[in-house]
């Protein structure tokens, strides 16, 4: 019998003793799983689709009347053997922490499916508590992923109670952070920004220094949470400081010397794994593509979040920043590509359609230059709009189809299912209804991948 074939057959184990034991409690699926759970969650584990975490486990089987352990198969030691990773007698420690890396790498690649049958045949019992946080940690991340968001919350919670309980920042920044993520992708919106704050006082408080990476990544998904509540005020201030976070020169020596010294704090702590990860990432800064992406993707929300909250801000904002050539000149093609078409917008707003595709071919110019990226789809979709504001449909299609294959390339569904209904609208306006039902169609899809 294969792991896969294992793991499926101990998940419909944990099932039908569930599944029985609610039948047993007179219970249907809906009174076991209020309030804590779905009801699709709770069908999911009775048929063997997901495995529940420890804690969803426990909760329960209180409300059965049963211990966590009844709840669990009848395994064979043929059974444990064939769903380890590691041949008995157990292997050295290292070699564990090196399978972690290696379902660290599938989760960076997207190869979700891996990396939780990876996690599935490591055997818990042999772990010692910083690995068994990981591992928590890392099948957390993996339902995130996978865009299991109520189970990512299960055990990204019990992830961080032994996080807390390490004293390790590093992973109880991360757990908060994409917890913060989960929340949000759940309309949970006041636990999504609890987790928020409590990832910045972390952070804050932290005595590892400042990655500016991850500071940047965090302060722009808070702007990106406020611009949601159209809380414009706040949200302009967080993408204010992101870009602080990540600085005026990606390859400077301030984000260089952030990087040594959390290289120097994890060796002392002998963590070297995360001293080697630092070590790579400042050696990746000379290459400058990531952070410079990250950057232009600041600048890009903040510029939407100004056009959203104040036309004049907006204005002088863009002036500001477009007349400093010493400023424009430090900036990477991308970020400046991000503020031309902040400009373009702004213009289109204005009705000022000549002007308006002035700064989008500009942008356009250098967002072209790059892979599939935001800057670029949000270039197609303005064009679009220009397009069909100037009477000329058919161009402006093909710019919104472009624009739209981007976003769902990027898998942007939130920014993919505004943008279909924008332009089902203008299909629709134009009489061409058959062609908007497809497009409003396609938003809905992207809002269910989005939990809306």
């Amino acid at each position: 019998m294969s792991p896969e074939q294992t793991s499926s057959k101990i998940g419909k184990s944990v099932g039908e003793k569930l599944r029985s034991a609610r039948i047993a409690q007179h219970l249907t699926q809906s009174q076991l799983a209020a309030p804590d759970f779905s009801v699709s969650y709770i069908s999911a584990i009775e048929r063997g689709q997901i495995h529940p975490s420890l804690r969803a486990l426990e909760i329960l089987a209180t409300r059965l009347g049963l211990s966590s352990t009844q709840l669990l198969p009848n395994r064979s030691q043929a059974e444990d053997r064939a769903n380890s990773l590691f041949p008995l007698p157990e292997r050295e420690e290292e070699e564990i922490d090196l399978a972690f890396i290696e379902i660290n790498v599938s989760l960076h690649e997207g190869n979700t499916a891996h990396a939780l049958a990876q996690l599935n045949r490591i055997p818990l019992k042999r772990l010692k508590r910083p690995q068994f946080l990981r591992h928590r940690f890392l099948t957390g991340w993996s339902h995130f992923k996978n865009a299991q968001y109520q189970q990512a919350e299960y055990v990204f919670n019990e992830a961080l109670q032994i996080a807390k309980e390490l004293n390790d920042h590093y992973l109880t920044l991360r757990i908060l952070y994409l917890l913060a993520l989960a929340y949000n992708a759940m309309r949970n919106y006041s636990q999504a920004l609890l987790s928020f704050q409590r990832c910045l006082n972390v952070l804050e408080t932290s005595p590892i220094p400042v990655d500016p990476f991850f500071a940047t990544q965090l302060h722009m998904q808070i702007g990106q949470y406020y611009t949601q509540q159209e809380n414009l005020d706040l949200a302009i201030d967080a993408f204010r400081k992101a870009l602080d976070a990540i600085g005026p020169e990606i390859d400077s020596p301030q984000n260089h010397g952030a990087y040594l010294g959390i290289i120097r704090h994890h060796s002392i702590s002998k963590e070297y794994d995360l001293a080697t990860l630092y070590a790579f990432k400042s050696l990746y800064l000379t290459n400058q593509a990531q952070l410079a992406q990250l950057r232009s993707e600041v600048y890009y929300y903040l510029g939407q979040a100004i056009l959203k909250n104040d036309s004049e801000q907006a204005r002088s904002f863009l002036d500001n920043v477009l007349q400093q050539e010493e400023r424009l000149r430090a900036l990477d093609p991308l970020s400046l590509a991000s503020l031309y078409i902040t400009n373009a917008s702004w213009y289109f707003a204005q009705q000022d359609y000549e002007q308006a595709y002035a700064f989008a071919q500009k942008s356009k110019a250098l967002a072209d230059e790059f892979e599939n990226n935001i800057i670029g789809a949000e270039t197609y979709i303005v064009l679009g709009c220009i397009a069909y504001a100037q009477g000329k449909r058919a161009r402006g299609d093909e710019d919104f189809i472009k624009g739209l294959h981007i976003l769902e390339h990027l898998e942007r569904h939130e920014e993919l299912a505004n943008e279909s209904v924008h332009y089902a609208q203008l299909l629709e306006e134009n009489g061409k209804e058959r062609e908007a039902f497809a497009y409003f169609r396609r938003a809905f899809q992207s809002r269910q991948k989005v939990g809306k």
